[in-house]
This record gives structure tokens, sequence and C-alpha cells, in this order.
């Protein structure tokens, strides 16, 4: 009950949830969700299917028991048109997938079916960066990962039947809208023109704001 009354709370600030669970808790997530569409939920890593293809597994064919988990509890998180999705943190779900071709389409086949589930407009690329590849591709469950340009790259590819307005909102839009980027560009600035005009009474001098949000919007969108 706490919980839930935090929750609840969030809308009167104007924040957003980012929601990092196993697919188990996704339909609790959903239910929970539904009884605050005026808070914006971000589902984090695809919704985290864990191991789809079996443990220290060379199969290539998904674990039906896993997969329908996961699908289940995706399609009632895209029912909530309130509820969005990051697409990342791949290896999560295939350890490895960059060796092996056939791997690596399973990968593809659940980003593209999730993004056919919630809809361009409310799915966002995520680099997951923080340590290194392996580790931010697959959380220390395989031994490889992308680098955050590859990671473009193939993602880039996935997306090649897709118009360019939807790899649009994919790369960027999507992001940009839920965490309201756009809204806090202008609030710097107007911070930052205020401080140019104190700099000018005083000195002369000019505000590095701006600039700041310019370099720190592109790690704001990979992450």
């Amino acid at each position: 009950p706490e919980f839930e009354e935090g929750f609840a709370m969030l809308s009167q600030y104007d924040f957003s949830f980012d929601a990092q669970l196993a697919p188990e808790q996704l339909p609790a997530m959903a239910e929970l969700a539904s009884r605050y569409p005026e808070v914006p939920v971000c589902l984090n890593h695809v919704g985290k299917p864990r191991l789809v293809l079996g443990p220290y597994s060379n199969a290539t064919e998904p674990d039906e028991f896993v997969l329908t988990e996961w699908k289940e509890g995706m399609k009632l998180m895209a029912a909530q048109p309130h509820v969005y999705v990051k697409l990342g943190m791949l290896g999560y779900m295939v350890p490895d997938w960059i060796l092996d071709p056939k791997r690596e389409a399973v990968v593809k086949d659940l980003v593209i079916e999730t993004i056919e589930m919630f809809g361009a407009k409310r799915c966002m690329f995520e680099l997951n960066w923080y340590l290194g590849a392996s580790i931010s591709d697959n959380d220390g469950l395989g031994t490889v990962g992308p680098s955050p340009v590859e990671l473009v790259g193939y993602m880039s590819d996935w997306l090649a039947d897709y118009s360019q307005e939807d790899r649009e909102w994919i790369f960027a839009k999507t992001a940009e809208s839920f965490y309201k980027f756009e809204d806090e560009k202008n609030n710097i600035i107007e911070d930052d023109e205020n401080i140019d005009r104190d700099d000018a009474n005083e000195d002369g001098g000019s505000s590095d704001a701006f600039s700041y949000y310019c370099h720190g919007s592109g790690a704001a969108f990979a992450f």
C-alpha cells in the first residue's frame, strides 16, 4: 500500500515511472498502471525476458514457457496507452547474440515483436551503457556485447523496413517526448538567457548552460 501511495503521487509532480521488473511481474505492473493513467510508465530492457534460449544453451529456438510468459505480460502492458518500452540490454534475453547470426535473429524478432505491440511512438532505443560492452548488454550472463556504435548499427539494420518517421521516433523522438527533453531544453534556454543578462550587466561574460544541455542530451537519449 505504501508503494502504491507513492506511485499515485508522481502525477502531482509531473513525474514518470521507470519500471524494471521480471516478466512474471508484468501483469501486476499492468494492473497498477491501469489504475493511474496519468502516470507515464516506461518499461526497461524490453521487459527483461531472461535467457529465452535457455541457460548455457546453443539452441536457436526460444523456450516456449519463457516466451509465452513474456508475451502475455507485454501485451497487458502494451494495452495501456501511457506505457512505453526501452529497447536495450538485449543480451539479457540472448547472451553473446553478436557471435551467432541465428541468435541475433532471435533478438531481432523479439525487438520487432515489441515494436509491433507498442508502436514506434512508444518504443525508444536504449544503449544502457555503463561499465562496458558485455555487462551493459547482458548484465553478466554472457562474455561479449556490442559497442554503442555497433548496437546502433544493428538496430538500424533491424528497422530497415520501417518508415523514416518510425525510425526517428524509436531513435529519438519517443525519448524526447517521454522524458520531456524539449521542456527541459526550453527551461535551460530561459535560464541561460537570464544568466547571460546578469553576466552582461556584470562583465559581459556568457553562460555555458545551453552548450552543456546540447552535450548532455546525447547521453540522455542514449540511456
